[in-house]
């Protein structure tokens, strides 16, 4: 009796260990397509900021790169359309573009425009002109606006900037009207940065 126990349990230990084994099969596909889609959604992004910066070369190359990696997922997954490798897919999606943007962030890569909105009322009506003179004599084009806000004359000065200049930029402009408010526009993903004290 106490070897038939023991034999059964020794099955059973056999049986757990077995299961892994047979799991992977389904597990590895999963994981090779969202490691194929996070990286073809992160060179999306690179891809996105080369077309901002007009440089085709190598827009042309990132979009090959691009299309490849997402036709090798493409096939793992149209070859089976498991639970499995469709979370994968989705995964992928969401990790690549996490990735892509933490890279363009940490790297400063490509280009923000600055807008700079000061008070243009009666005895600063020269302010916005001070601004957009400090920052092209930083080495930068500025553009200045007149327009018209809920407390009266403004002017909008604007300026597309590299984003690792883009802090340099913010700098001068605060030592130079320090209550300007400030907007921050990202280009890379598209979306408006942060405002008032900008953070890029």
């Amino acid at each position: 009796m106490g070897h038939a126990a023991s034999g059964m349990a020794a099955v059973e230990l056999l049986d757990v260990a077995a299961a892994p084994a047979s799991w992977w099969p389904l597990i590895w596909p999963a994981l090779v397509v969202a490691a194929l889609r996070a990286s073809d959604v992160t060179v999306n992004v690179f891809k996105t900021i080369a077309v901002v910066g007009g440089r085709r070369g190598l827009a042309a190359a990132f979009a090959a790169l691009e299309a490849s990696i997402w036709l090798s997922a493409a096939g793992i997954v149209f070859a089976d359309l498991s639970v499995a490798r469709f979370a994968g897919f989705v995964v992928g999606v969401a990790t690549g573009t996490w990735i892509g943007l933490s890279i363009v962030h940490r790297a400063r890569i490509g280009l923000v425009t600055v807008r700079v909105f000061v008070p243009a009322s009666e005895g600063r009506e020269l302010a916005g002109h001070v601004v957009a003179e400090r920052i092209r004599r930083a080495g930068h084009a500025a553009t200045l606006f007149e327009g018209w806000g809920k407390d009266g004359p403004v002017q909008m000065v604007l300026a597309v900037v590299k984003r690792r200049a883009a802090q340099h930029v913010i700098a001068t402009i605060e030592r130079t009207y320090p209550d300007a408010f400030v907007a921050v526009d990202d280009h890379a993903s598209g979306l408006a940065g942060h405002v008032g004290r900008a953070r890029v």
